[in-house]
């Protein structure tokens, strides 16, 4: 509040103002005296009450302490694991930012490092999967199969003593990757991992076996007829998939035939009949097929490679009759029906049980061919987080720059051998997914599908895989939360 005195002032400055010239020397020294007496009486009051408060203070008056702290309120001590990660998602961050402005709106990605979705382009938009779809088969198959399952393939007949009297019954259980050891030296991407045919033919001369009176019988029953997806153009079978069965030898290949059979069946029944004889096994009768009765005893077996090393030959070749086959057996596992259709419902029912997003999804197939087929990035993502890289899903991937379908793509530069993944094609679209490492046991997660006019093209998907691989081959452990704290 304003002092009486300095209102006295001001007013004796408005009546000298009308009473002399604005501007004269007479005005200016007026005007100094005056503020030089407010001031002064300004600074006399001021002096006055800090010397009261200062009397009013004792040297008996209590002082309490503060405590001294002990880090400062702004300290790398206090959040180093915090700042670490910041500045290193951070930095990605703005690395996958400049990756929109390439993605077509009919497209999806998401990236998952330590725990969190640092991108997420679209990612509950469903879109067609190509063989990406094969992540899921793997992922159920895993769940409802189990790690340490096995196809076995068998022969039944009557034996007597160096005789088998009859038929002989060649038994498929769904082996996708029951191969002669000649077949995979003229595939493109060879299949490993594989059951040898040959094996089991040893095992039935092990048993004294010289010569069988009948024909070899091949008996595919565990599994439906279907022999492709109904859908499928006609540029796609046989040449990319099928015809399929639950006993299928070199993917329906007779060694030395140019032709397919359109029954595998009979196909696996001419191949083993041909192995036999080149082994000296007299065989009297034709290849045929059938059903044999389960009275009919078991001279031999063998097993294929526990169920992880077959999906690895699966997701590294991007094998689709082994997609097609394993759908089957999840069929026949769920619910004794070895058929697409049972294998796609016991599929989508062990998503929701295990708390996958199933919205917008639609499975047609195994092997991701049909272009009907609809998933969204999320869905397949938080399949890849549930591995984390470094269980059978992710340690099943082609690896860039060296194995299956990445063999001849990254084979240079900071990423390869760090990415593996998944890839998908079909005209029209592209996929990408899986993990880069970053650590002994660390990786980041991704999914990339591509939908659209042109997105399968070289020039354009290209640019964006290299962009995506680039972006995560940077990330690293570093700066670490015991690098930034002092």
């Amino acid at each position: 509040m304003m002092s009486d005195n300095f209102l006295e002032d001001s007013t004796s400055i408005k009546r000298a103002k009308h009473k002399v010239k604005v501007g004269s020397p007479r005005v200016v020294f007026t005007l100094l005296g005056t503020l030089t007496l407010v001031v002064g009486a300004a600074l006399g009051a001021a002096w006055k009450t800090v010397d009261n408060i200062a009397a009013s203070v004792s040297a008996q008056s209590v002082v309490r302490e503060i405590p001294e702290l002990s880090a400062s309120i702004i300290s790398a001590r206090r959040a180093p694991v915090t700042l670490s990660s910041e500045k290193r998602i951070g930095s990605l961050r703005r690395s996958l930012a400049r990756l929109e402005r390439l993605i077509n709106a009919e497209s999806c990605l998401v990236v998952d490092v330590e725990g969190q979705q640092i991108m997420a382009l679209r990612p509950n938009l469903p879109v067609i999967p190509a063989s990406t779809m094969k992540v899921l088969v793997a992922s159920v198959a895993l769940e409802v199969l189990g790690p340490e399952f096995t196809y076995k393939t068998k022969v039944q007949g009557i034996q007597d003593g160096g005789t088998i009297s009859g038929d002989l019954y060649l038994v498929g259980g769904g082996d996708p990757v029951l191969v002669s050891a000649q077949y995979p030296t003229i595939e493109p991407l060879p299949t490993f991992n594989g059951t040898s045919i040959e094996a089991l033919a040893d095992a039935l001369i092990a048993t004294g076996v010289k010569s069988i009176s009948g024909s070899v019988i091949g008996d595919e029953s565990r599994y439906d007829s279907e022999r492709f997806t109904p859908t499928l153009g006609l540029g796609i079978r046989m040449t990319e998939v099928g015809p399929l069965g639950a006993l299928m030898i070199n993917d329906g290949v007779v060694t030395g035939n140019p032709i397919k059979p359109d029954n595998p069946a009979l196909a696996a029944a001419q191949e083993f009949t041909n192995i036999l004889i080149a082994k000296g096994v007299n065989v009297s009768g034709a290849a045929s097929v059938g059903v044999a009765s389960s009275d009919i005893p078991v001279i031999a077996e063998i097993s294929s490679r526990a169920l992880p090393d077959v999906l690895a030959e699966m997701l590294t070749n991007s094998d689709n009759n082994t997609a097609e086959l394993v759908l089957k057996e999840i069929g026949f596992s769920s619910v004794q029906q070895g058929t697409r259709l049972a294998g796609a419902q016991a599929m989508i029912t062990k998503f929701t049980e295990m708390g996958i997003p199933t919205e917008g999804l639609t499975i047609n197939d195994g092997s991701g061919l049909d272009r009907g087929n609809r998933v969204m990035c999320s869905t397949i993502q938080s399949l890849l987080l549930r591995d984390g890289g470094f269980g059978s899903l992710g340690t099943g991937l082609a690896v860039a720059g060296r194995t299956g379908t990445l063999g001849d793509l990254f084979t240079e530069g900071t990423v390869t051998q760090r990415l593996r993944g998944k890839t998908g094609t079909l005209t029209g679209v592209k996929g990408l997914a899986g993990f880069v490492t970053y650590d002994a046991e660390l990786a980041s997660t991704f999914t990339l599908i591509l939908n659209g006019s042109g997105v399968s093209n070289q020039s354009t998907y290209r640019p964006i895989w290299s962009a995506l691989a680039e972006a995560l081959a940077t990330f690293s452990s570093s700066p670490s939360a015991s690098e930034i704290s002092p």
